[in-house]
């Protein structure tokens, strides 16, 4: 039975409690990233200090407090069971993330950190919870005989530090044979790192420790921050006694995860379109400046397709033991994934699992938030115009779904491919209209003059909710209600505009100028299904978009921000990067090109030949900038051959597997 000291209270928001103690065994690890004094006020300040919570959330503002206040982060250990009374050991625990998780699962967890700083958050964000133990010190300060051993073990963002400073400087293998020491026989550790082979290091993303491209490719100096493959950490684990391993991979990250894969997933015949859907992109750049050179979502398709989906996950999350049923018992083998969509309140934030079960696979949904629905098929309670349905159990629809088929087309330059599967879509969507003289309650999704309505639960009728099957078109994932229903050409815009995004997010190819913006494709593409986009009707979608991103997202003022910027951005904006002038070279005369193409279409009046004169002189004195920059491009080029070297070696790698 749990009392009301740990579990009751740390459910109760409107009591004051004071932090726990903490208790040094060692001298402190003197390593800190400047944003402690402003978690300690945001934490301490906090009626809500749980994981998830929105109070700690709407505080995030760049990277040091989104990886400390960020909800995805109960994500990575979604697929561990806790069970009450459990002895959890945290080693390295930060902020406190994972001790409060477990904590709040009933668990008793010893918070083990080598800062005084930090220690200090994990008191204050674990306070009241009389089951957490705060410890502030090295590992190897740990006193086993007074403690004992312990049956799950944490070890997250720690052990690519075990060779610096700050991470005491052992090295790795000291550090895997203390946490298996401090392991019980029937325990598992619980190890979480990026992968040194990682999609997003083959792509060129900065090293996330070292801030440089492909470091982990080239080999780490002695004293770095260190990572390893996939085969090097398996060996690491079974050199301290943990020869039984659960492999599973979050992305697009283990830091921030919205989706973590079990490895079975991999293994199925449909397990390249099934790990896309899942996953989506597999890299993400909110909070660093990528230098992407490739499709990532296609070249992810490639690498797995080939059979190097987990050794190029980007991150990994691993269960290893001594014993078999040890690990078994602690991750449930029949789950191939899990998934929460990022960035939601507590309000709207809903677990999807995929599960591989005797009638096939089946998705279980449940909200995250505190007080769910009495049975998971009741809906939410309204908040305005907007519901949210929550299905206990769904069926998974195999297939491709419409968004995957649609970049496919886009990637092989295939316009009328684009076009009819789009017609495809827009065919479905007419097939659940229906005509009303006007909206008896209007809303953002549905405006006064309406005269075509789908049902309430076709808000979210975009591409990448249906899937192809032989029969057709299948809408899934009705998640989103809008109470009266919504209007068609709203529900067109926006299936138009997250397919565009999509596109244009994964730097593929598409037929139309890099130079186009996203509002304009978008207008393109519904004029070419039939539906007439004007700039008016536009702006009443990016209003009611705006509404909907207000009553959803915990920080609604950055999906605001991207949702304006993304409408001006364009395919060319993308694919420029500092580390690789060749590219912005290439682009940018490629945009002259199109200029040049564009002020040459022939023109029916006198005055238009004029502005094109004019144009066509403009257009000159640019070519006479670029031909500058152009020499300028190619002097930065020769000093950054190299660069263009490794681009090519892995852009064959990846060829070399379709």
């Amino acid at each position: 039975m749990i009392g009301r000291s740990d579990l009751e209270l740390a459910w109760d928001l409107s009591v004051s409690v004071d932090p726990r103690p903490v208790s040094m065994i060692g001298e402190p690890l003197l390593y800190a990233d400047g944003v402690e004094p402003e978690l300690l006020a945001v934490i301490s300040g906090a009626a809500d200090r749980r994981v998830g919570s929105d109070e700690l959330a709407k505080a995030i503002r760049d990277w040091p407090t989104a990886y400390h206040l960020s909800p995805e982060r109960a994500v990575l250990l979604a697929p561990l069971r806790i069970a009450p009374q459990d002895r959890v050991l945290d080693v390295g625990a930060g902020s406190g993330v994972n001790t409060r998780l477990c904590a709040d699962w009933g668990a008793v967890v010893t918070a083990l950190e080598g800062s005084v700083a930090r220690a200090e958050l994990i008191a204050h964000r674990c306070a009241g919870l009389d089951r957490v133990e705060v410890l502030c010190g090295p590992l190897d300060g740990l006193d086993l005989e007074r403690h004992g051993a312990y049956d799950v073990v944490l070890v997250v963002g720690v052990l690519e530090y075990a060779s610096t400073y700050v991470g005491g400087g052992d090295g790795p293998k000291a550090l895997l044979n203390h946490v298996a020491a401090a392991t019980a026989p029937d325990g598992v550790v619980v190890l979480a790192i990026e992968n040194r082979l990682g999609l997003k290091y083959l792509l060129g993303f900065p090293e996330d420790h070292l801030g440089l491209p492909w470091v982990g490719l080239e080999g780490y100096r002695t004293g770095e921050p260190t990572t390893w493959s996939r085969r090097e950490l398996a060996q690491m684990l079974a050199g301290a006694g943990l020869c039984v391993q659960k492999w599973m991979y979050p992305f697009p990250d283990y830091k921030l995860p919205s989706a973590v894969l079990a490895e079975e997933v991999y293994e199925r015949l449909d397990g390249v379109d099934l790990v896309d859907q899942i996953v989506g992109h597999p890299t993400s750049s909110e909070f660093t400046q990528s230098v992407l050179l490739a499709d990532d979502r296609d070249a992810h398709r490639t690498l797995v397709k080939a059979g190097l989906g987990p050794d190029v996950a980007n991150s990994f999350l691993i269960v290893a033991g001594r014993y078999q049923s040890a690990v078994a018992d602690r991750v449930d083998h029949k789950v191939l994934a899990w998934r929460v969509a990022p960035g939601r309140c507590q309000r709207w934030r809903q677990q999807a699992v995929v599960v591989n079960s005797d009638q096939g696979l089946i998705i279980k949904r449940k909200l995250m938030a505190p007080k769910q629905p009495k049975t998971l098929e009741e809906v939410a309670e309204p908040q305005g115009w907007l519901r949210q349905a929550v299905l206990a159990e769904d069926e998974y629809v195999a297939g491709r779904n419409l968004e995957q088929c649609l970049l496919d087309c886009a990637r092989q330059d295939d316009a009328n491919g684009v076009v009819e599967a789009l017609r495809v879509w827009r065919t479905a969507l007419a097939a659940h209209e229906k005509s009303i003289d006007s909206a008896a309650v209007a809303h953002p999704y549905l405006l006064a003059d309406a005269t075509r309505v789908l049902p309430p639960e076709w808000l979210d009728a975009a591409p990448d909710n249906f899937v192809v099957t032989p029969q057709g078109l299948k809408f899934v994932d009705r998640e989103w209600l809008a109470v009266g229903g919504v209007d068609v050409r709203l529900a067109v815009v926006r299936g138009l505009w997250k397919t565009v995004s999509a596109m244009l997010a994964a730097r593929c190819h598409m037929p139309w100028p890099v130079t186009w913006r996203n509002d304009r494709l978008v207008k393109h593409l519904g004029g070419l299904i039939g539906e007439e986009i004007d700039d008016d009707l536009m702006q009443q979608w990016h209003q009611a978009e705006e509404d909907l991103i207000r009553q959803v997202y915990c920080q609604p003022e950055v999906r605001l921000a991207e949702l304006h910027d993304a409408g001006s951005r364009s395919r060319m904006d993308l694919l420029g990067s500092q580390l690789a002038p060749y590219r912005r070279m290439e682009h940018r005369m490629r945009r002259q090109e199109e200029l040049i193409a564009e002020l040459l279409e022939p023109h029916e009046t006198a005055m238009a030949l004029e502005q094109t004169q004019v144009k066509l002189e403009q257009a000159e004195s640019r070519l006479t900038d670029v031909q500058a920059e152009l020499q300028e491009v190619q002097a930065r080029l020769a000093r950054v051959a190299w660069r263009e070297r490794i681009h090519n070696a892995v852009a064959s790698v990846i060829r070399s597997q379709r």
